[in-house]
C-alpha cells in the first residue's frame, strides 16, 4: 500500500495525551458496531442510550457527538482526557496516520502545527503505516449505521 508513498522511509510520532486531537476544530469519528458496544458497556449504559446521548449524524452516517466549541464529547473538559480510552474507536487509536494527514508532507505538516506529538517520540516505519491505513480504510467500510432497535 506505501508504494513510493512520501511517508514510506517511515515517520516519528508518540502521543503525549495533550487531547488536541479531539478538540477545537470540527470532525467526524466514526465506530464499528463492536465499538459502540465497547463504549456503551464501558460506560454503562445500553446501546440505545449510548446512540441518544453521544451520537449524531454526520454526512448521513452515525458519529461521536461535539460539544459547541467542537470538542468530542468525550473529551475531559477540565481533564483533557478521554474518558472511554479503554473502548475508544480505531479511528481515535490510529491518529495520525489517517489517509488526509498522510495525503502529502503538507498535510502531515500542517496537522503537526497543533499536534506536538507528531515528528518525535517513537519511530514507525513504512509497513507500519501502510497496515495502519489499511485498518483506517476497513474501519470505515464496517463503521458504525444507525440502528432503531436497542
Amino acid at each position: 500500500m506505501n508504494g513510493g508513498a512520501w511517508w514510506s522511509g517511515g515517520l516519528y510520532f508518540s502521543c503525549l495525551g495533550c487531547g488536541r486531537c479531539c478538540a477545537e476544530s470540527p470532525g467526524t469519528v466514526r465506530f464499528t458496531p463492536d465499538e459502540e458496544l465497547a463504549m456503551a458497556n464501558l460506560l454503562m449504559v445500553s446501546a440505545s442510550e449510548f446512540r441518544a446521548r453521544y451520537v449524531w449524524r454526520r454526512y448521513g452516517k452515525p458519529s461521536l457527538r461535539e460539544r459547541a466549541n467542537y470538542d468530542c464529547v468525550f473529551l475531559s473538559p477540565s481533564a483533557r482526557y478521554c474518558v472511554v480510552y479503554g473502548a475508544h474507536p480505531a479511528q481515535c487509536r490510529e491518529f495520525p496516520f489517517w489517509p488526509e494527514v498522510l495525503s502529502s508532507k503538507e498535510s502531515w505538516d500542517r496537522f503537526a502545527l497543533s499536534c506536538v506529538g507528531m515528528n518525535q517520540g517513537d519511530f514507525h516505519d513504512g509497513a507500519e503505516i501502510s497496515a495502519r491505513l489499511q485498518r483506517q480504510l476497513d474501519a470505515q467500510k464496517s463503521s458504525c449505521q444507525l440502528r432503531r432497535d436497542g
